[in-house]
């Protein structure tokens, strides 16, 4: 049975992992809410559309870190690559909610932007690409061709 591809990535593989890390992201950060202070700063857990949402960018994201040229380019096996992946987007993040706070956007006003919320977004986002690097499969095919 031959996988799915989409200009060299595994599409099905691409949004089980996606879905998959952004889950675990939710869940590690609710576990173990206010440990040391960390931890608990996800804003959706009662919303479902909130969560819905986090899921749907989970995947999207997903699709930067599984872009043939990206996962190319990141060393070591990949957990590895989506650990490094994690953290640079962790770092993305953190820039973005910055500004945009600075700026006045309320979603991201509504988040208390302190040394705990950067430590806990960085180690979350590190956890993201660790499982999305660990369940991912990349396409082996080597064709950057679609295959449908």
């Amino acid at each position: 049975m031959s996988q799915k591809t989409i200009s060299g990535i595994n599409f099905r593989s691409l949004v089980v992992a996606g879905f998959v890390a952004g889950y675990l992201m939710f869940f590690i950060d609710h576990w173990f809410s206010g440990l040391f202070g960390l931890f608990g700063f996800f804003p959706g857990t009662s919303s479902p559309w909130w969560m819905l949402e986090h899921h749907i960018d989970s995947i999207v994201i997903a699709l930067l870190f599984a872009w043939p040229v990206i996962y190319g380019i990141m060393p070591g096996p990949g957990w590895f690559k989506g650990s490094v992946f994690g953290l640079l987007w962790g770092i993305a993040f953190i820039i973005v909610e910055l500004i945009a706070g600075a700026l006045g956007a309320k979603a991201f006003k509504q988040i208390p932007f302190n040394a705990y919320f950067v430590f806990t977004s960085l180690i979350l986002h590190v956890i993201y690409g660790f499982f999305l690097g660990a369940i991912y499969v990349p396409d082996k095919s080597g064709s950057p061709e679609p295959q449908m």
